[in-house]
């Protein structure tokens, strides 16, 4: 006889024993998160512990909370976390208090009901849909399952859009809806207001650059004088995003964005990305003539007439004074189209690719090394360097460069010693793989591979007549019980060795051949004389560069030549040939 939860007044029934590891997933959303109401964290797991008590021969394994998660996608920490035990066999059933707890997005929830779960082995039950994936504890509904994820997905997509409109009709009021004000400003009541001890700065900046100051000497300046970065800045004044920023330095970027950056001259700039609620994600940056931009909301902090006055001012400084901050923030931008189309003139075209591109490394702070191209007396010359060194205080890295062709050179010739190897490699494994010792090692591990394959089948065999021993009185329950444990635990044990066989069967076939992918991929190189793109993306994984401009090379396919090596030393053959090779 079923009957009913007083909290819920949700149907509960009485179930079949089905042996089931539980996992119970309870959400809450960033919308209802600290409410009292039903779908309360308190509230889904007393629900759902009462359900399952009522399924026999079960455990409750984990709960899994996620506070304050939306259920528009699945990048949910409990909910990963829950997979990872799903997949080693600790969960073999999820139970939800309704669809909603556990999707609101439509397609991706079908995904995992009709798809995900089953492959898995996974049984799913939302106790108050009435919905058991095996159809078991309440009737089958398919159709309505599907419907409420539907009525879901759209609830989601419903308050996405009064959310947007509740932002559009908040930046017609010049208020700003983001959270974090721009370096030089504080957030009060959505509203952006100076920030004295940065606002200095930002004036000091503006100054600088309106008397022919580059953003690199500005740069430098701040950072012998010692003044805090703005991330550097954020981290001392308790932003938890920028706590390890103690040793970022002011770059050149940062100046930059600075100097054209519209806020300042005290305008509200919003929109620049698409951006949905509803999917979490940003969709790209839009056009500049997109971008909603309300006039004089807030104080510009680019003009300071107490410090000019104060200093002895060039001619271009004088005519500052006498400047609006839009004539101000107009003339910088004049400013940043001119250098960068002389930058351009001068600089021209790249003449080649960067061959290195994602491989080339610093070998301390691990970061990509930038590639600068340098005109002298009309002739262009590349380098490489570490950016880190330069952009933060204490950093350990060498602010050394090194030239392109130098650093090629030294590459290529680490790469034409591991072809000659990969040549005389080819020889010998060609020779080996006719050898009696070779064939003989190979059937023996074909042989073994097969007992094990003989073994498991038995045991599979043995397992499956026990019952029948059982059922026919030949055996007590005890007795078939611990004889099933057992056979059951063998499997598993010759499983195992099994996959270890066959795993070890197809690296001896692959890498102890002239099939091995590290001499495949070295031996396509032969002869050549260059160092090409090509080349670098095929044999390359990384190239660390330290001090004093010593490089040290990862190759592709270490595991296939480590292999090769090790067992070649094992073998008679192979001692022989590193001996003849190495001395």
């Amino acid at each position: 006889m079923a009957r009913v939860s007083r909290k819920q007044n949700k149907y509960i029934p009485k179930v079949q024993n089905t042996a089931m590891k539980i996992a119970l997933y309870v959400r809450l959303s960033n919308e209802d998160n600290g409410g009292r109401g039903k779908d309360s964290i308190q509230n889904q797991i007393e629900l759902l512990m009462e359900f399952a008590e009522q399924v026999g021969q079960s455990e409750i394994s984990e709960t899994y909370i996620d506070n304050g998660h939306t259920g528009t996608d699945f990048e949910r920490p409990e909910w990963e976390r829950m997979l990872e035990d799903i997949k080693n066999h600790k969960v073999n059933c999820v139970i939800v208090k309704d669809l909603s707890r556990f999707a609101r997005n439509y397609l991706e929830a079908g995904d995992y009901l009709e798809k995900i779960f089953p492959f898995l082995g996974v049984r799913f039950i939302a106790v108050n849909d009435q919905y058991d994936s095996k159809n078991e504890l309440f009737p089958e509904k398919e159709l309505i399952t599907e419907f409420k994820n539907l009525a879901n997905d759209y609830y989601s997509r419903d308050i996405s859009k009064k959310i947007m409109s509740s932002f559009k009709a908040k930046k017609a009021q010049g208020q700003f809806i983001g959270s974090k004000a721009p370096y030089g400003y504080i957030l009060k009541d959505n509203q952006f207001v100076p920030d004295e001890p940065a606002a200095s700065i930002v004036k000091r900046i503006f100054s600088m650059k309106m008397q022919g100051i580059s953003a690199y000497e500005i740069a430098g300046t701040l950072n012998r004088e010692n003044i805090p970065s703005p991330s550097r800045y954020a981290g001392e004044h308790g932003a938890k995003k920028y706590k390890d920023s103690s040793n970022v330095a002011w770059q050149p970027q940062a100046i930059t964005r600075i100097l054209y950056n519209q806020v300042y001259v005290g305008d509200l700039v919003q929109g620049k990305y698409n951006h949905s609620i509803y999917s979490q994600e940003r969709k790209g940056k839009r056009q500049e003539e997109m971008w909603e931009i309300t006039e004089n909301i807030h104080e510009p902090i680019i003009f300071d007439e107490r410090r000019q006055k104060a200093l002895q001012l060039t001619v271009v400084a004088m005519e500052y004074l006498t400047l609006t901050v839009h004539d101000i923030f107009l003339q910088i931008q004049q400013m940043k189209r001119k250098n960068s189309k002389i930058w351009k003139d001068r600089q021209g075209r790249s003449a080649y690719e960067n061959i290195l591109e994602g491989i080339l490394v610093c070998g301390i702070c691990k970061h990509s090394l930038r590639r600068l191209k340098d005109i002298r007396k009309g002739k262009a010359r590349y380098f490489f360097y570490c950016a880190s060194s330069y952009n933060y205080v204490q950093s350990k890295c060498s602010s050394a460069s090194i030239v392109d062709h130098k650093l090629f050179d030294a590459i290529l010739e680490q790469i034409k010693l591991q072809i000659n190897l990969a040549v005389e490699l080819e020889d010998f494994l060609k020779k080996m793989e006719k050898s009696e010792s070779y064939s003989k090692n190979s059937k023996r591990k074909q042989d073994e591979l097969k007992e094990t394959k003989n073994k498991l089948d038995r045991t599979i065999y043995l397992k499956s007549s026990i019952y029948e021993d059982f059922k026919h009185g030949i055996l007590t329950k005890q007795e078939y019980l611990t004889a099933k444990e057992k056979y059951s635990l063998d499997i598993e044990m010759l499983e195992d060795s099994l996959n270890r066989q066959q795993k070890e069967l197809e690296e001896f076939k692959q890498c102890m051949s002239t099939e091995n992918k590290w001499l495949k991929a070295f031996l396509a190189f032969k002869g050549a004389d260059e160092l090409t793109r090509n080349m670098a993306q095929a044999l390359l994984e990384r190239v660390e560069v330290y001090e004093e401009r010593r490089i040290h090379i990862i190759y592709r396919f270490r595991s296939e030549y480590e292999y090769l090596m090790q067992r070649l030393r094992g073998t008679k053959e192979g001692a022989d040939y590193g001996r003849r090779v190495f001395g």
